[in-house]
């Protein structure tokens, strides 16, 4: 029993030093890459191409970032902003995963969702808005149309993960009497997992994307969209740009923060 654990752990080290060296391999470049986009944004900033003075120098954008750090404002639209993307996300999904496990169990079920999934992926994401914002007004419409954007993307992933789980593992198990408890957390879950979390990190991102767009149109008075539209109205271009920055900042920290959950949460990742 000891001599398991401990080569369950060496295993464990030796899977950590691999990952901490590809990191270090691949960090380079990934510092090459960042500098180089920051190149590009140093350029066009004084450049012919920045005339209407819409893209600040970098450094001209972390004066202005800081500047509203220090503001009450910053952190509420932020956390506003946040916080209508999580919990619309947490909707989106959980509505996808239902439909698709019955999809999975029940293949007319597949048929009755994919006439309504196929339409949100066809319907363009501005005409929604504005369709939304006569519907269901301003509050709800970041959910809204977060939800009608989200909702297909996660349902044919978690659907596709689903099937691709290996057939021959399940009848192994049906054959052995494992429980559909146990087929579930020892075959579903490991197997349709990857795939799962990759949809989420995506369809996360997108669905910040597409719940700032919503506010710029549906004016929620505390929010990262309400901020842009706010700076554009006002023609503080540079400022428009800084919340640009923040929003994209937002996106990355949460598929930051979502990759660790992938990595770290998941019991059998962890062997």
């Amino acid at each position: 029993m000891t001599k398991g654990s401990d080569r369950t752990k060496k295993n464990g080290a030796a899977n950590g030093n691999d990952r901490k060296t590809a990191f270090l391999k691949r960090l380079p470049y990934r510092i090459a890459g960042f500098a180089l986009l920051v190149g590009i944004w140093a350029i066009v900033s004084v450049t012919r191409l920045n005339d209407y003075g819409v893209v600040p120098t970098p450094w001209r954008t972390l004066v202005l970032l800081w500047s509203e750090l220090g503001t009450g404002g910053f952190y509420k639209a932020v956390g506003g902003t946040l916080w209508r993307s999580l919990y619309s996300f947490l909707i989106a999904f959980a509505a996808a995963a239902v439909f698709a496990v019955l999809a999975h169990l029940w293949k007319p079920a597949a048929d009755l969702v994919s006439p309504f999934a196929t339409a949100c992926r066809a319907m363009p994401t501005i005409a929604v808005i504005l369709i939304l914002l006569l519907v269901v007004g301003g509050a709800a419409l970041p959910a809204a149309v977060a939800f009608l954007v989200v909702f297909p993307l996660c349902y044919e992933n978690v659907r596709s993960a689903l099937d691709g789980v290996d057939r021959k593992l399940l009848q192994m198990a049906d054959a052995f009497g494992v429980s559909k408890g146990g087929q579930i957390w020892n075959i579903y879950l490991p197997g349709a997992a990857s795939a799962v979390f990759s949809s989420v990190i995506a369809s996360f991102g997108l669905n910040i994307k597409v719940v700032i767009a919503a506010e710029i149109l549906g004016l929620p008075t505390v929010s990262i969209g309400y901020m842009l539209l706010h700076a554009k109205q006002s023609f503080d271009f540079e400022l428009a740009f800084v919340w640009l920055i923040v929003a994209v900042l937002l996106g990355f920290l949460c598929e930051c923060l979502l990759r660790l959950l992938a990595r770290y949460a998941l019991p059998w990742k962890k062997g």
